[in-house]
């Protein structure tokens, strides 16, 4: 097992489910933990929870709004000014939607907060990840990266065909491992690996915003059949704490390697979206 004591590791929306488990578990081996959050009680709560099992961890917590690009960067000055050199960055922070609906930066909000945070957040936090002669990035995507057999290039917002919601998240789970082995290339000549994850069906409050008639009934119904956060953050654990051995741009279940669709894999879709995740954020990343 990799010591984690005294590492420095970031986690994006960790105050409920499993982001929530993985940091109170992690915060055990006595890291450096910093968090972003967006409910400040619910963060308070994850700060006491810790420092109850955890007294010496150092841990702080920082405002993102991860649909928000502006949030995302004022976040990043934070966390610049908070910590040093970064060991371990967990990309969780999701949603989904059963409506369409837009950010302030005029992108479909499943899209914006699922991949466009993600690339954001991790290519403005890779300079504090090159720095060290170790470290790890895990991306929580998910089996539901199969709901849709490609991108939808020529309608990436799914404006015109949105539906319930669900293609809309598939293509956003799709997108995270296309971002995860494209960007497990680019760094092949650092020591960073990236590696995707899909969490299990888990009973979290993902999700729960949503006002369709269906989802409260369709919560209920699969309740009994999902597993506890901590189950699902097992592959996180696992990543961010396993002896290096040279893995990376792989996709996880159960902290294990596993197959994932073939499109998932398709190096010219993966260097598409980054040129277009790229002309959304408006930045060029040279890695």
């Amino acid at each position: 097992m990799w010591n984690l004591n005294n590492k420095t590791i970031v986690i994006s929306g960790a105050t409920n489910g499993i982001g929530k488990a993985a940091a109170i578990e992690l915060s055990k081996q006595n890291p450096k933990l910093l968090f972003t959050y967006r409910n400040q009680d619910l963060a308070n709560e994850l700060l006491a929870e810790i420092k109850k099992v955890s007294p010496e961890t150092q841990v702080h917590s920082v405002y993102c709004d991860f649909s928000s690009q502006d949030s995302i960067k004022k976040c990043i000055d934070e966390i610049n000014d908070l910590c040093g050199d970064i060991d371990v960055l967990i990309n969780n922070a999701g949603v989904v939607n059963t409506s369409y609906h837009e950010t302030s930066d005029g992108i479909e909000n499943t899209f914006a907060v699922n991949h466009l945070g993600y690339f954001l957040f991790t290519n403005l936090l890779l300079h504090k990840l090159k720095s060290k002669n170790e470290a790890r990035i895990v991306n929580v995507s998910s089996a539901a990266h199969a709901f849709v057999k490609e991108m939808q290039w020529q309608d990436i917002n799914f404006e015109n065909n949105f539906g319930h919601g669900l293609r809309p998240y598939g293509q956003s789970k799709l997108a995270n491992l296309l971002f995860t082995r494209y960007l497990a290339i680019k760094l092949s000549t650092e020591n960073i690996s990236v590696n995707a994850i899909h969490p299990g069906g888990v009973n979290t409050s993902l999700g729960s915003q949503n006002k369709a008639w269906y989802s409260k009934p369709l919560r209920l119904i699969l309740r009994p059949f999902f597993r506890s956060p901590l189950k699902g953050a097992e592959s996180i654990i696992y990543l961010a704490t396993k002896q290096d051995d040279g893995v990376t741009g792989e996709y996880f279940v159960d902290s294990k390697i596993h197959k994932s669709t073939a499109y998932s894999k398709n190096l010219e879709a993966a260097h598409k979206l980054w040129s277009l995740s790229e002309e959304l954020v408006g930045q060029t990343f040279d890695l």
